[in-house]
């Protein structure tokens, strides 16, 4: 498989969601996820499939295009505790329109626009709550004149979709608003028959708009898709597929399908909900779809918010405000919390939150159809919270995704840390520190101590680096050394007796609960430790700990290194997550500028950072693996593979291993790293 993904992807061609999933699931920083919420994500994205966009990867509009910091922002909520908070923004820069759809959910809404100002501040709001995915809509979006600049108040945290009849879609327009930061355009399209969808849009010319706005979006460089509404007649099996091809030969590259929801120009309508039955057929079509080339991507809330995959975020997740301010649960849900011109958004998403805490299994929309009285709608705030109290069940299941992240298990930490390199100290100074010493002796070297000095060593290990800060120590100083390993504190008392060396005070504990405790230090040194102690918490205690003018000196593996092995391990478990018991994530910087980035947030001041690489070289792949276990925490990857595979796994890490060095006789283990001097200000 993962051959089959390496020659898909240099081809450039379609490929499968789980295949997608391989691929980067075995690059930090998805190799951080815990097994079953990886496992969920491959399954689920067997569902979809991830096409090429110039030079991104596209999954659907639901997702943000590969790679980008708005992907980056949706990895850190999988990875997080924060999966429920804010995804997905549907914003109306305007309830004006000049077409008259059949289902629309916006009539009747008040026609009066809010000002540019508005939308800066919201813009902002929005993304320090998180918002990943924001699709600019209508009425009719390209109304406004100021749309490029409503668009600029974006920053790439968030992937810019604009939803649209096409009415006003000009080439020009469609350059200025992919220089103005939009990705995708969806194109409102109901029907391959011209005359059937000017009826459903209320316009003769809506066809022909639809069309000319596809290939302007498409030739601007803009994403380009259609949105078409699901009716009962447009789902039987034969017009869906003929409208699929329709829909790609016109240009667009995915179909995205939405269910008509009595509300709007259709309230009270029970006759246009799809039954259960459509709906299966709905994910059946998606699934299908994913599994063909010659289609377009298909996307389905059916698929995506079903009970078996992230549910109904609305009011959550997800949020939608009309033209006009009104800030309400979801699109299909005509019922106003508060007004975003009138109130900060903070305000309007906590009031909302006492009815939407959690992610739902089912529609929030089809659970409140027929409660909302018609008159004068969106409804105002205490009439809104009155009926969600009174209709939306407070208890309810969650979705499957939720319900895995709630009893996802455990992690590999301290204690499994400690046990590993209790069982290694006897052999750690032979498989680590042989080849890993010199940077060490580099790094107490650029110190300029006067001898008296009070240090602090994190993570002494077995008395390297601390019997070589002691006996720069010669005035009186002395060094404190932590580490959470008993095994480890034993060797480093038999290496120092041995030296004896008598200024050193050994401490059995965490280095950031150590330094939580110490004030006035003058040195913090840390070497090869950091990254199985989490980083800002540990920059934080330095810098509290440590007297003004104080030195911070460090050295840290550089995230993913040894880069071949742990590639090698990833994909096998990218392959199948579920072989590892519990999850194992570090916190290594990505490299210098991600190392220097974190010291300076500390307010510490950086005085210079350097890389390196250290080299052991095996003369064979199962020395090297003796290498990774023996010489610290690849021992804790180890123990956490499912002992019923763990043999099969090795056999296969060492095959691949072999194949990955081909003919070269010699194995070569690069450890990357980035060393660092600092100060507190």
């Amino acid at each position: 498989m993962p051959g089959l993904v390496r020659r898909r992807r240099e081809r450039n061609l379609t490929m499968r969601g789980d295949e997608f999933f391989e691929e980067i699931a075995s690059r930090p920083p998805l190799t951080k996820l815990h097994p079953r919420v990886a496992s969920f994500l491959k399954t689920y994205l067997a569902g979809e499939k991830v096409i090429p966009f110039g030079s991104l990867r596209v999954i659907n509009t639901q997702f943000p295009p590969y790679p980008g910091r708005a992907f980056e922002n949706l990895l850190d909520r999988f990875l997080g505790d924060d999966a429920g908070r804010l995804y997905s923004v549907t914003l109306a820069v305007t309830n004006r329109c000049r077409f008259r759809c059949w289902h629309c959910y916006n009539a009747g809404s008040s026609r009066k626009d809010l000002p540019l100002e508005v939308f800066r501040s919201l813009a902002a709001q929005l993304q320090a709550r998180g918002a990943v995915a924001v699709t600019l809509t209508g009425g009719e979006p390209l109304l406004r004149e100021d749309l490029e600049e409503i668009c600029r108040c974006f920053d790439a945290r968030s992937f810019i979709t604009l939803g649209t009849t096409g009415e006003g879609l000009t080439p020009e327009r469609a350059r200025r608003l992919r220089e103005s930061g939009v990705f995708a355009v969806g194109i409102s399209l109901d029907s391959a028959d011209a005359a059937e969808h000017n009826r459903l849009r209320g316009r003769k010319d809506a066809f022909r708009i639809a069309l000319d706005a596809l290939a302007s979006a498409g030739a601007a460089g803009l994403y380009p898709y259609v949105v078409s509404v699901a009716r009962r007649e447009f789902l039987e099996r034969r017009r869906f597929f003929d409208f699929l091809l329709h829909a790609r030969d016109a240009g667009a590259l995915e179909v995205h399908l939405l269910e008509p929801c009595p509300t709007g120009r259709i309230a009270g309508r029970s006759d246009v909900v799809l039954t259960p039955s459509e709906r299966r057929r709905i994910v059946e079509y998606q699934l299908e779809v994913a599994r063909r080339d010659d289609l377009p991507v298909l996307s389905t809330f059916a698929y995506l918010e079903g009970r078996d995959a992230f549910g109904c975020g609305a009011g959550l997740t997800y949020i939608y405000i009309d033209g006009s301010g009104e800030l309400c649960p979801c699109n299909l849900v005509p019922l106003s919390f508060g007004n975003v011109s009138r109130e900060p958004l903070g305000d309007i998403l906590d009031r909302m939150g006492r009815c939407f805490v959690r992610p739902r299994p089912s529609c929030v929309g089809r659970t409140l159809a027929g409660c909302i009285d018609g008159g004068s709608l969106p409804l105002g705030p205490e009439a809104s919270e009155s009926i969600c109290r009174d209709r939306l069940p407070a208890r309810h299941a969650l979705p499957r995704f939720y319900r895995i992240r709630q009893s996802r298990g455990p992690s590999a930490g301290n204690p499994e840390l400690a046990e590993a390199y209790d069982r290694i100290h006897g052999e750690y100074d032979d498989f680590w520190l042989t080849g890993a010493g010199k940077p060490v002796r580099d790094l107490v070297g650029k110190l300029n101590l006067g001898g008296s000095e009070t240090v602090f060593e994190a993570g002494c290990g077995s008395g390297f680096g601390t019997a070589l800060l002691a006996r720069k120590l010669n005035r009186g100083g002395r060094v404190v050394a932590a580490d959470i390993s008993e095994g480890m504190l034993d060797a480093a008392r038999v290496r120092l007796a041995g030296h004896r060396i008598e200024n050193v005070q050994f401490v059995h504990g965490d280095a950031v609960e150590t330094l939580g405790g110490l004030r006035g230090l003058d040195v913090v040194f840390t070497s090869w430790v950091l990254g199985y102690v989490p980083l800002r918490p540990f920059f934080a205690g330095v810098a509290q700990a440590l007297a003004p003018g104080g030195q911070l000196a460090l050295i840290v593996h550089r995230e993913n290194s040894p880069e071949r092995e742990f590639g090698i391990f990833s994909s096998l478990v990218a392959r199948n997550p579920l072989v590892l018991t519990r999850r194992v994530a570090f916190d290594f910087p990505r490299d210098g500028a991600h190392l220097e980035s974190l010291v300076d947030e500390a307010g510490l001041a950086v005085v210079k950072v350097w890389k390196g690489s250290v080299r052991f070289r095996c003369a064979m792949a199962g020395e090297v693996l003796d290498h990774l276990l023996k010489s610290g925490a690849g021992t804790v990857f180890y123990d956490a593979i499912d002992p019923s595979v763990r043999d099969g796994l090795t056999r296969e890490f060492l095959e691949l291993l072999q194949k990955r060095n081909g003919r070269r006789k010699t194995f070569v283990v690069r450890h990357d790293y980035v060393a660092c001097i600092a100060k507190r200000k």
